[in-house]
């Protein structure tokens, strides 16, 4: 039990570090595999849903990730935000 919690840990911790490095190139989520780039859009969802966006999920838009954020009345709405800062936008 301990070490599938200490793994899931680990596993969130370098997700969340990796993720400035997808930002690079110009594009979010990276130029690379469709595999790489599931990975950098994952670890965006994590990254926001840790600072407490209720973000469902997230994809490229532009330079820009588009964030499905569900609201407290259960509706959901898209949310801008630079893929290095994870800063809100407002268009």
């Amino acid at each position: 039990m301990r070490k599938t919690i200490l793994a899931a840990l680990v596993a969130t911790v370098g997700l969340t570090a990796a993720a400035p490095a997808f930002a690079d190139t110009g594009r979010p989520f990276g130029e690379g595999s469709s595999d790489s780039r599931e990975f950098a859009a994952y670890s965006i969802l994590v990254r926001l849903q840790q600072s407490g966006v209720d973000a469902t999920n997230v994809e490229e838009w532009g330079p820009l990730v588009r964030a499905y954020v569900r609201q407290d009345d259960g509706s959901t709405t898209m949310l801008f935000f630079e893929p290095d800062t994870l800063q809100q936008v407002t268009l």
